[in-house]
């Protein structure tokens, strides 16, 4: 059985409204991206036109969305004129990964979100590995509560937030060794962000690791419901982030070669940095917080 219920093609963007017939059937760049990114970016882009953004904050905006920007952005600079499609999976238990085995099977061309390198490093064989979005010791990630959870909003030092119980998709491995090496009284591991969030709502659970955000009190809307960053709290997980391309695809080389070469030019004109900030993933509020490890 194919691992996914549905492969569905949901968007268009970038240069297919100037292609012909033919090269949008025959010569069609697929990105992939993951059910509740696509939501989100849906709301975030509206009708603006991603290759022309320069301004990455806003409504739903946040790390994942604003990568799904970026990746265009990148094949557009680096030489690109083939139409894009963004395609999405619905949600399934275990998202992340079977997002990245979707690219290795050759269903869509590349990823539109980073994944990191220690996943696809054994992939090697299947993806091309672009040059990193999110470098080493870049990533910094806030310890999320429910608003009502006293308890957890109160804690500020190690060996009171030792005292919580901290829930993780099981897949997300630099996660689950951050938080193992922080040595939470109890550590959940369950297939999904959405169990995840769930697991915070239904008591079971009392924080999760997320990227800082930009509302102007970093909190999240998860579906209705409000998630709130411990304050003065942060935690730093190691390892780098990476798009990756499908080696099945037959433009799969010519692709990854545009997306180094439009990355460094993004990278060059500060915008790969300036859109993580505008996501408030690079949080200048939380500089001179706590780092716990």
């Amino acid at each position: 059985m194919h691992i996914f219920k549905q492969l569905a093609l949901s968007l268009t963007v970038g240069l297919i409204a100037i292609s012909t017939p033919a090269m949008a059937e025959d010569k069609v760049i697929t990105i992939l991206t993951q059910q509740d990114v696509f939501n989100d970016y849906q709301k975030f882009i509206g009708q603006r036109d991603p290759l022309s953004l320069t301004q990455y904050g806003g409504p739903a905006s946040r790390r994942d969305v604003v990568e799904l920007v970026l990746v265009q952005q990148a094949l557009k600079a680096g030489g690109n004129e083939l139409p894009i499609k963004i395609v999405k999976v619905d949600n399934t238990s275990d998202s992340y990964n079977r997002y990245i085995k979707e690219i290795t099977s050759g269903s869509a061309t590349m990823g539109g979100n980073s994944a990191w390198l220690i996943d696809l490093k054994p992939l090697a064989d299947k993806v091309l590995i672009s040059e990193p979005v999110i470098r080493n010791g870049e990533f910094e990630a806030g310890l999320y509560t429910t608003s009502d959870n006293a308890e957890a909003r109160l804690s500020r030092t190690l060996p009171e937030i030792q005292k919580l119980t901290a829930v993780v998709a099981e897949s997300w491995k630099p996660d689950v060794a951050t938080l193992e090496s922080l040595k939470f009284s109890i550590l959940l591991k369950t297939h999904s962000w959405d169990s995840m969030v769930g697991m915070l709502f239904k008591k079971r659970a009392d924080v999760l690791l997320a990227p800082f955000q930009p509302t102007p009190d970093m909190s999240m809307d998860v579906g209705g419901k409000k998630l709130v960053p411990i304050q003065n709290v942060k935690v730093g997980l190691q390892g780098s982030r990476h798009f990756f391309v499908s080696k099945v695809d037959p433009m799969g080389a010519q692709v990854s070669k545009q997306l180094n070469a439009g990355l460094e030019k993004l990278r060059e004109k500060g915008l790969i940095d300036k859109a993580y900030r505008d996501a408030g993933f690079f949080n200048s509020a939380t500089k001179s917080w706590n780092r716990l490890n």
